[in-house]
């Protein structure tokens, strides 16, 4: 197994990372990124199963009664996106807010990507993040940014080397989401995991963590897209130059149907399409502006997200589902999460608007 599939299981990235035979996609049911968005939305609304108690989470795979947090928290998230869905979607809060300890510490111990995930549900919901189900979760984070040592500023304890970067900019997003300011030391950490210097292949992208060389098999687009939208969340002035140069990097690696890999060694996939579509937002680009665009103007990172998305000729309880190059035309359930959040042009923090109804696709 590679240090990045490794990367990408501990974090919940996109696991764009083993090779793989681009299959031929079918058409889509929209050429609309929003629509797009609502019919992914709802289909994740329909994978949602009742606790019994009125609330409702998404379940692991395989196991329809056993709830799966991360899941659940990424599905509200994309909901909140896509603005549709909002019984649903309150459903879903009310879970997460009866089962917060075991959301926010898997294994018993606080996990600041979650407390950061769960910082942008409670803001979406218009709930206090103070007391989230009777938890601050601000405090909760606050005590994991560690204050001193080589990784001053980082939240939480654990091994950064996977996921360093990704639950740090989850943190940071959280914070700014429900309004509180960010220490210097946990901004400076995450610029310290940026590959710079002007002479190395990854220069302008993200790494999980700083001890990788950034000799052009180190940064990736999803620790990127994160990293962005993370110092935009804090001042887009102030950071206006990293920004910059991490957009250049995604502009520099972007692949020939428009979309982004995780890497550049590998072929595109939605997942990772669609953060960098909520980066390129979060910094003020337009995904349709001539500088994403490929093949003469007629392709964008949109039309490549697009096109994962199963269509109207498919199984009809999988119409509106995002496939990935890991699910054979199947739909997956974290890329369809992931994949509304870009659709929907809604980088984070979230500011939701839900109407009603959620569009139905493939009526004549």
């Amino acid at each position: 197994m590679t240090k990045s599939r490794i990367a990408a299981i501990a974090s919940g990235l996109a696991l764009a990372m083993t090779a793989w035979l681009p299959t031929a996609h079918a058409t889509p049911p929209t050429n609309v990124p929003t629509t797009a968005a609502d019919y992914g939305a709802r289909w994740l609304a329909s994978r949602f199963v009742s606790d019994g108690n009125g609330n409702k989470f998404i379940p692991a795979t395989g196991s329809p009664t056993t709830p799966e947090p991360s899941n659940t928290m990424q599905a509200a998230l994309a909901l909140a996106a896509a603005g549709v869905e909002e019984a649903t979607f309150d459903d879903a809060v009310d879970w997460l807010k009866a089962n917060v300890t075991t959301t926010i510490a898997p294994g018993g111990t606080d996990n600041p990507g979650r407390l950061g995930y769960l910082l942008l549900v409670a803001d979406a919901a218009g709930e206090s993040p103070t007391s989230f189900g009777g938890v601050d979760l601000v405090t909760r984070l606050g005590n994991l940014r560690q204050t001193t040592g080589a990784d001053t500023g980082l939240f939480g304890s654990a091994d950064p080397t996977y996921d360093g970067t990704f639950r740090q900019s989850l943190a940071i997003l959280g914070l700014r989401a429900v309004g509180q300011s960010v220490d210097s030391s946990s901004t400076t950490w995450l610029l310290g995991q940026q590959c710079a210097g002007g002479s190395n292949a990854d220069d302008g992208g993200w790494r999980s963590y700083g001890g990788s060389t950034c000799d052009g098999d180190d940064a990736d687009s999803n620790s990127t897209a994160f990293a962005i939208q993370a110092l935009v969340s804090v001042s887009h002035t102030t950071y206006s130059g990293e920004v910059g140069d991490a957009l250049g990097w995604l502009d520099a690696v972007q692949e020939s149907d428009a979309g982004f890999a995780y890497q550049p060694a590998y072929a595109s996939d939605p997942n990772s399409t669609s953060l960098v579509i909520q980066a390129i937002i979060a910094g003020g680009g337009n995904p349709t502006s001539a500088t994403w665009q490929k093949s003469g103007g007629t392709l964008n990172p949109y039309t490549s997200l697009l096109s994962w998305q199963i269509g109207c000729t498919a199984n009809p309880g999988d119409v509106g589902a995002f496939a990935s190059p890991w699910s054979s035309g199947a739909p997956d359930l974290l890329a369809t999460q992931q994949s509304v959040w870009g659709a929907a042009g809604a980088p984070f923090p979230l500011n939701p608007s839900f109407t009603t109804p959620t569009p139905t696709p493939c009526i004549p």
